[in-house]
């Protein structure tokens, strides 16, 4: 009989390229699909809000009933203390108005409203703005307990979001078409709002991991966006001047101070889209994880990107949340996962979980197919 591994022993194994018992998976997911999927199951519906509250976090509970290995909390605060889910419109920390749509009646998201410096014409008006303090976005008080309770108390790897918005950040602040336009045509102003952000996210990234570092098996920097469904969002080449040195300075920021508490530790990157041709920048900056992976984007062939890049990289996501999971059926979903884990998951290196958050209105007897599957398919060795 093989070693016997608990959730967080599956995740660091997968983690540092060795093979577990079976594949580790992960689930993220919408609010409304949160609360369909409570109703399924017969549970409360308690998550954790997080990030820009399109993404709630999964209790214990349902973790447990669908054998889910790891297990989110938030370290940022991208909210206010006080949110609530029934607002309609709020302001988050960084001065970016929230405002929530219904695309029908039981699904809704929160967008982007007013871009607090849009039609800026100098780098001074950036500096000028009224940045969030690195207090405002981290507090220990709330963080610490709950953590700590949860690595005592329960087996899951944990992970939390934290810093990163490098990029994407311009495209809150300026909105997303001027911010398109400045990359070429203001790019000092670009720039400077990288580097004002990356300075007050790496002192946050330091405030979390010297409190609660030790407790995590990795951590997910916060979005940044390079691809579409259709391809890059920029010039590969932009990435590689431009962006891709704050990244490494970022990223490498995030893995000494986390590995001071945690010397296996490793930093999960989040972008979506076709990011194929990033991959290898991503790499060379300092990522350990790619999140997520998704294969209804141009280029993003998983056979592919499993030979060229799973013994380098460590790959998450893959089960197409918007084809499969949404439109297909069971038996579909159970072929969806059983091609992923075959592509990706060789030799250890792959988390299994959708390919972005499961959102409101996909079938839960196809949510409930996938981890079934991955339950089945996933067992080392793989066949």
């Amino acid at each position: 009989m093989g070693k016997v591994y608990t959730r967080r022993e599956r995740v660091e194994t997968a983690l540092n390229h060795r093979e577990p018992d079976r594949v580790p998976c992960d689930m993220t997911i919408a609010p409304p699909a949160y609360i369909e999927l409570c109703e399924y199951l017969h549970v409360p519906f308690e998550p954790y809000w997080w990030d820009d509250c399109n993404h709630a976090f999964a209790s214990a509970e349902v973790l447990e009933k669908l054998d889910i290995d790891i297990m989110h909390f938030s370290a940022n605060a991208f909210v206010p203390k006080n949110f609530s889910i029934e607002q309609d419109e709020f302001r988050d920390q960084w001065g970016v108005l929230r405002k929530k749509i219904w695309d029908t009646e039981t699904d809704f998201m929160y967008i982007n409203g007013d871009a607090p410096l849009a039609g800026i014409e100098d780098v001074a008006d950036v500096y000028a703005y009224h940045w969030p303090e690195p207090e405002e976005l981290y507090d220990p008080d709330l963080a610490v307990p709950l953590v700590r309770s949860l690595y005592k108390e329960t087996d899951f790897a944990l992970t939390c979001q934290v810093g990163g918005h490098l990029f994407e950040m311009g495209q809150f602040l300026l909105g997303f078409e001027d911010y398109l336009a400045y990359l070429y045509t203001e790019p000092e102003i670009v720039e400077a709002i990288m580097d004002k952000t990356r300075e007050i996210q790496m002192k946050v990234e330091t405030m979390v991991m010297d409190t609660i570092g030790e407790y995590l098996s990795y951590v997910r920097l916060n979005g940044e966006d390079v691809g579409t469904q259709n391809g890059p969002l920029i010039n590969p080449a932009y990435y590689e001047q431009v962006v891709k040195p704050r990244h490494e300075i970022e990223w490498n920021h995030v893995k000494r101070e986390f590995r001071k508490h945690n010397p296996q530790g490793k930093l999960s990157i989040h972008t979506c889209g076709g990011v194929y041709p990033f991959i290898q920048h991503f790499i060379d900056a300092g990522a350990d994880v790619l999140n997520p992976i998704q294969p209804s984007a141009a280029g993003m062939d998983t056979a592919l990107i499993g030979r060229e890049f799973g013994s380098r990289l460590c790959l998450h996501g893959g089960i197409d949340s918007v084809n499969v999971l949404a439109l297909g059926n069971e038996e579909d979903v159970r072929k969806e996962v059983k091609k992923r884990i075959r592509d990706l998951g060789q030799g250890g290196g792959y988390l299994c979980a959708p390919s972005h958050n499961i959102q409101g209105g996909v079938p839960m007897k196809n949510v409930i197919a996938m981890y079934e599957a991955i339950h089945e398919y996933g067992k080392y060795p793989l066949s």
